[in-house]
């Protein structure tokens, strides 16, 4: 005996095809256009409130000051993970890593992986890593 198929529905079938494209739908594009309406109202309003407009120069100066005094406060995960690895002195394991990071540990397997590639990092054992 044959099976019969399961016949697919023209929807369905148009439906994969936008999701699997990431073709926007009519009420993607919908959405869209009421976030741009409150953001308008929003800087609308602020020009409203804030009588003149500042000169554009002006506003980027005073951003520009603003980020130089701050400096980049927090450390990258790859940072945290080879300042962690810097510091001990026989080298350290994953198991180390995620105790000292927090991370979890495909993050850490990724990221150890990544400074091994580059050369940062060497196999000091087996699941033990220290700097070159």
């Amino acid at each position: 005996m044959k099976r019969r198929r399961k016949s697919y529905s023209v929807d369905a079938v148009v439906r994969f095809f936008l999701q699997y494209y990431n073709i926007p739908t009519k009420q993607d594009i919908e959405k869209l256009g009421k976030r741009m309406e409150r953001l308008e109202v929003v800087l609308k309003a602020n020009r409203v409130a804030g009588g003149k407009a500042k000169k554009a120069g002006a506003v980027k100066g005073a951003v520009k000051k603003k980020q130089a005094r701050r400096g980049r406060a927090k450390m990258t995960a790859t940072e945290k993970i080879l300042s962690v690895i810097e510091k001990s002195a026989d080298g350290a394991d994953i198991a180390g890593l995620k105790a000292k990071t927090g991370f979890e540990d495909k993050k850490i397997r990724n990221i150890v992986f990544r400074l091994t590639k580059q050369g940062t990092i060497k196999r000091a054992g087996r699941g033990v890593y220290a700097v070159q």
